[in-house]
């Protein structure tokens, strides 16, 4: 399919409206029957769950769990008005120039990106491309790989980075002259090689390669302001995902201003700008031997992360190739992952568009607490100076952990909460919290209101949260959730968001429980030892 030229683009503005309008009346008149019914429709709109089960008028309900008959009319009603809105985004993205693949994982798109690759120069590898269930693609061992083995190795050709896009982009100029950082760079090429596809692939030397990109990944990007606010209620997350939806936006209006008047403008659109930024954020690679340099990496970019998977994606000079290497054995036929990096339940969801099982991520598990200055504090001015004179603002953030609790987390507590009586008093306790790593104490006059303060704040952060545990329980057994596995959003947004939401007051409520105890850390890893995981995290 090419993509339209500016002219017609003008043309057929007012058309694609209306038409766009006409879809959304049908759409929403489709759910309402589909609502009033209690059935799905049969009109093609898939849902995230099978709605007529949850309606089922003879299912036996325990008593106990009442709380389903509340909950299940919300999640059908939810599922339904957002596959709605898919229909009609999809429709949008249609006319802007994202067309949907209707096979995404057909073996002809897997054997055109194999035979590219062959024929850029990249070697026999130990791996082979596959398709793993709802992660998409993934790459399988070809024969029994053992620890420390070469998995994957890319020559420097089929890296895509900053500087090849200079070279090679249409929009290399522009991009030299507004100073472009590099994430807009890499952005602006996908799109570009993306509309070459569309229009001219046999012309296009990335058409393969771009072929094989999915159309989502279910990360933040894709995501409603109303999901967000819906889904993130309460949770650190929330606050994150505004920031990384207004980061990209405001780099896309930049994007767009600047290539006004250039030739090939038409190319650039918000919704395929947005597509890349999103494809971004789940695939490029820092390459930390290469001074961090950002890469996206066919074929490499294939590898799906395990959170106790410690290998990661590299440079090495003496192969002049990124390296992937294994760090465990893997038997013939079986998926090799790589690591994404110490991250959350959350990161990932918001980044990668997924969350990993229940019992995979309790060391790398966390949820920010932040804590700000009295402002009514008598001495609120003293304090900020103590504090900016070493090296902390007035106000800050800890990521509290299943099995530890931050360095100096208890000190900074302990010296916003405690009240001086004069000024000499909080240069003395800021001395004592923050000075020289061999000398710092926390006087016991003001330790136990430093944890009170910290206990205070867990029960102020678990009030926000939307909902309640058993409601998030109730949600994921709806949604017929195993833990063994992973949460993929494009599926199941909701119950993604109740897994990172669980997790989250999982860590609250144990700091909130442990904080007075002696020896707080090993009453942690006693429990770690004793509970599983699952049952922490639920």
């Amino acid at each position: 399919t090419s993509s339209p030229s500016p002219s017609a683009m003008v043309a057929s503005s007012r058309k694609s409206a209306v038409g766009a309008t006409l879809l959304v009346i049908a759409c929403w008149t489709t759910c309402q029957m589909a609502l009033s019914q209690g059935t799905p429709s049969q009109t093609g709109l898939k849902t995230s769950m099978p709605l007529n089960k949850i309606s089922n008028p003879a299912r036996t309900i325990n008593p106990q769990r009442q709380l389903r008959t509340r909950l299940s009319p919300q999640i059908r009603e939810s599922a339904c008005k957002r596959n709605a809105r898919q229909n009609v985004v999809g429709y949008a993205a249609k006319k802007a120039g994202i067309v949907k693949k209707a096979q995404p994982y057909a073996d002809e798109i897997r054997s055109n990106l194999v035979q590219w690759l062959q024929e850029e120069g990249m070697p026999d590898q130990n791996v082979e491309i596959r398709y793993v269930g709802p992660a998409g693609w993934g790459l399988v061992a070809k024969k029994p790989l053992k620890r420390g083995d070469q998995a994957i190795k890319i020559p420097e050709n089929l890296l895509i980075t900053s500087g090849k896009v200079l070279v090679e982009s249409k929009f290399a100029g522009i991009m030299k002259e507004k100073k472009l950082p590099e994430y807009w760079m890499l952005a602006m090429f996908l799109v570009e090689n993306y509309a070459m596809t569309q229009e001219d692939p046999e012309n296009c030397r990335y058409a393969p390669y771009i072929k094989s990109l999915p159309d989502e990944t279910g990360n933040v990007l894709e995501w409603t302001s109303r999901e967000i606010a819906d889904l993130l209620k309460g949770s650190p997350m929330e606050r994150m995902a505004y920031q990384m939806v207004s980061d990209v936006k405001e780099a896309i209006q930049f994007i767009l201003k600047a290539v006004k008047g250039h030739p090939n403008a038409y190319y650039m659109s918000e919704a395929r700008l947005r597509w890349a930024f999103s494809l971004l954020f789940s695939r490029v690679v820092r390459l930390t031997s290469r001074d961090r340099q950002l890469a996206l990496i066919p074929w490499a970019d294939m590898l799906n992360h395990k959170p106790d998977v410690e290998s990661f994606i590299d440079w090495e000079e003496k192969e002049n190739s990124v390296v992937f290497r294994t760090d465990r054995e893997y038997r013939q036929g079986e998926e090799v992952f790589v690591s994404y990096g110490p991250r959350s339940s959350g990161d990932l969801l918001l980044t990668y568009g997924f969350v990993p099982s229940t019992a995979s991520n309790p060391e790398t598990e966390k949820v920010d607490l932040r804590f700000v200055l009295d402002g009514y504090d008598p001495y609120a001015g003293p304090k900020k100076q103590a504090l900016k004179k070493y090296g902390l603002d007035s106000s800050w953030t800890f990521p509290l952990q299943l099995n530890r609790f931050p360095i100096g987390l208890v000190e900074y507590a302990s010296f916003l909460a405690f009240r001086p009586k004069s000024e000499s008093e909080v240069d003395f306790y800021a001395k004592q919290l923050f000075g020289p790593a061999t000398q710092r104490v926390i006087p016991a006059e003001i330790d136990t209101i430093g944890r009170d303060l910290i206990q205070q704040e867990c029960f102020n952060a678990l009030s926000r949260y939307r909902g309640s545990v058993e409601t998030d329980r109730l949600m994921l057994e709806e949604m017929e959730v195993i833990a063994q596995e992973s949460i993929m959003s494009q599926d199941k947004r909701a119950a993604a968001a109740a897994a990172v939401r669980l997790r989250e007051r999982a860590i609250l409520r144990k700091t909130r429980d442990a904080i007075f105890r002696k020896g707080s850390g090993n009453f942690i890893q006693k429990l770690l030892r004793r509970i599983p995981v699952a049952d922490l995290f639920n």
